[in-house]
């Protein structure tokens, strides 16, 4: 139901919808990215204060810490239970959990990378990991991304489900599977 309103305004490239890892019920809010990063604008004025039920949509920005990745809005619906089809695969793409100031810095470049690889490994084998960096006067694509490659898509599948929606430095971390192709061919 979420993921229809949202996609009345185009589009989406990205959908994750937050459930409790214990209960498996959604937590009441979601994350989106548009194909198109102009109609964001529009969704969220159209869709914020919309009646849903006995329920007020709260549709804002998502605080993502990234220049050249567009603007996600989230969608949280208090009390709204919903089950969220998705193409699970081996790659899964962290969203909202690094800035590029963190980025640049080469030891906290390297604290992030260990601390991502440390707790990916608590799911599965991380087979392959990729955090794209800021070069100066470079358009680096996917820098605000991190990129966890397990050897089988149900390791990916319960680090999915233990990472979305936990806190990485005071910013709610954003799932979502990712084409391992376009990861291979490091299209970010």
């Amino acid at each position: 139901m979420v993921k229809e309103l949202l996609m009345s305004f185009g589009p989406l490239k990205a959908f994750n919808l937050v459930k409790d890892t214990a209960t498996g019920l959604s937590k009441g809010y979601a994350f989106c990215e548009y194909s198109d990063s102009s109609v964001t604008d529009a969704a969220i004025q159209g869709l914020h204060g919309m009646q849903l039920g006995d329920k007020k949509l709260i549709v804002q920005l998502a605080s993502v810490g990234a220049k050249n990745m567009p603007g996600m809005p989230g969608v949280q619906i208090p009390g709204i239970h919903i089950q969220q089809p998705s193409v699970s695969t081996e790659v899964l793409c962290l969203l909202n959990m690094v800035t590029e100031d963190e980025l640049r810095d080469d030891d906290e470049y390297e604290d992030i990378m260990e601390d991502v690889r440390e707790e990916c490994s608590k799911y599965g084998f991380v087979k392959s990991l990729e955090i794209p960096r800021p070069i100066a006067g470079v358009d680096v694509p996917g820098v605000g991304k991190i990129f966890v490659e397990f050897t089988s898509i149900s390791e990916c599948q319960k680090a999915q489900q233990a990472l979305s929606g936990r806190k990485f430095s005071d910013r709610v971390v954003v799932t979502s599977y990712y084409d391992p192709d376009r990861y291979h061919r490091r299209e970010f």
